[in-house]
């Protein structure tokens, strides 16, 4: 079963194996407390930074495109092997919506991207 689908149902009656689990946990803690922010030198997008002043993500207004931070956040659900790059797709979509109220297309991940200076 998808984990989008199982995030759902788990949301109402707990479901999730020990693995969807801990990818949910790693998400929700990513994404509680960041805060939107408008650069003057990226007008068209919006970012979203942690108390540390860290971006995690870059949502372009005109398109819908969310960018996620690779380092800290996308790597770590690639290296754990816990999800294929089209489920972190999909569940970084979802939980961004559901946590944050960003509605967005598909995410990319991008290891360098404008507006984003502390990314290495």
């Amino acid at each position: 079963m998808n984990l989008v689908r199982k995030y759902k149902i788990h949301r109402l009656s707990p479901c999730l194996n020990e693995k969807e689990l801990e990818i949910v946990t790693f998400i929700e803690n990513k994404l509680k407390g960041l805060k939107p922010i408008k650069k003057v030198t990226y007008p068209q997008s919006t970012f979203y930074t942690d108390s540390n002043g860290i971006s995690f993500l870059e949502k372009d207004d005109k398109t819908d495109r969310l960018r996620v931070r690779h380092k800290d956040f996308w790597e770590v659900l690639e290296k754990k092997k816990l999800l294929n790059y089209i489920d972190i797709q999909d569940i970084i979509r979802y939980m961004v919506l559901i946590h944050l109220k960003i509605r967005a297309t598909k995410p990319i991940r991008l290891l360098n991207f404008l507006g984003l200076e502390d990314i290495d």
